[in-house]
């Protein structure tokens, strides 16, 4: 099998992907409503937004349609429309750092849920949901500016001439827009070391508050055994959907942005990139209805057939 034929299969995956995140994750956002139980509390909240991001990360991977190369020290990210533009390239990269960012809030609340809480009331008040909603504001934002800006050669500049050769000669078409990093120059190695930082500050927050819940979790004495089970599996199902985008999306954020720059051999990673980053919204809610039973057999019920209760025969 040729190498084009391998990545008509992996955009036939993909495409699966796309077409079952949309559809779980609005099934999920339904379930949740529908019978999330009052322990759950505004928890509940951060789950069908999550999901409902989720929706809208596949409809925008669906239209944008990414693609990634990389020839030597350099490589390019554009995405596969007829409104083709940095713009579109860079709000697309910026869009998928939010999910993170909204695990960090995750983590916050299953912390606060343990540790402190009468802190939980706060997640009611509308202007702390607008003060914790800057984090993923700020960070799509800031990492939107540095793709925009940062990442970008000129049209005429050799590394540009390279990615349009390359992206022509495997995909049959001419490159006219994206982001652009090339070789090795100082520009580029401080924007590398930002968007470095950044992950590493998102990955920091997610592991401290992520530990320091388990350990709270572990040692509470005061909770109920089903309080307790309760914590316990909601505090797995954020550990789960973290491992989610770290697999499908910062881990080849991370080899694209930084391998290139040093020359690393990446392996056929920039072509699995934009399949990737397609597949994690369906895992994302398969990970949510799985681990959490009340969703999980509250689905189940609404599409299995209900049993016709026997007629009762009265005897004389």
């Amino acid at each position: 099998m040729d190498f084009k034929a391998i990545l008509e299969v992996a955009d036939v995956i993909a495409d699966v992907h796309l077409v079952v995140g949309v559809i779980l994750n609005i099934l999920l956002i339904y379930v949740i409503r529908r019978f999330s139980k009052a322990s759950v509390g505004t928890y509940k909240h951060l789950l069908a937004l999550f999901a409902a991001f989720d929706v809208f990360l596949s409809l925008l991977h669906y239209f944008a349609k990414p693609g990634a190369i990389i020839v030597g020290t350099t490589f390019g990210c554009v995405t596969d429309t007829n409104l083709e533009s940095r713009a579109i390239t860079s709000f697309y990269c910026a869009c998928f750092t939010i999910p993170f960012a909204l695990m960090n809030i995750h983590f916050l609340y299953r912390f606060w849920s343990i540790r402190s809480p009468h802190l939980i009331s706060r997640f009611t008040n509308k202007k702390f949901i607008s003060m914790i909603a800057m984090a993923p504001i700020g960070e799509f934002v800031v990492w939107f500016l540095l793709v925009y800006y940062g990442l970008t050669a000129g049209p005429d500049e050799t590394g540009t001439i390279l990615l349009r050769d390359e992206y022509e000669r495997k995909y049959g078409r001419l490159l006219k827009d994206g982001w652009i990093e090339n070789g090795f120059n100082l520009r580029i190695f401080i924007l590398m070391i930002a968007f470095d930082v950044i992950m590493s500050i998102s990955f920091s927050i997610a592991i401290t508050l992520g530990s320091l819940t388990f350990y709270f979790i572990r040692k509470s004495e005061k909770m109920s055994v089903q309080a307790h089970n309760l914590q316990l599996k909601l505090f797995i199902a954020v550990c789960a959907q973290t491992f989610v985008p770290t697999l499908f999306v910062y881990i080849p954020y991370f080899c694209i942005i930084n391998f290139p720059f040093f020359n690393l051999p990446l392996y056929f990673v920039d072509d699995a990139w934009m399949r990737m980053t397609a597949c994690f919204p369906a895992w994302d809610a398969v990970i949510i209805i799985v681990l959490i039973r009340d969703y999980r057999d509250g689905l189940i019920g609404m599409f299995r057939k209900r049993k016709t209760a026997p007629t009762e025969v009265s005897t004389f």
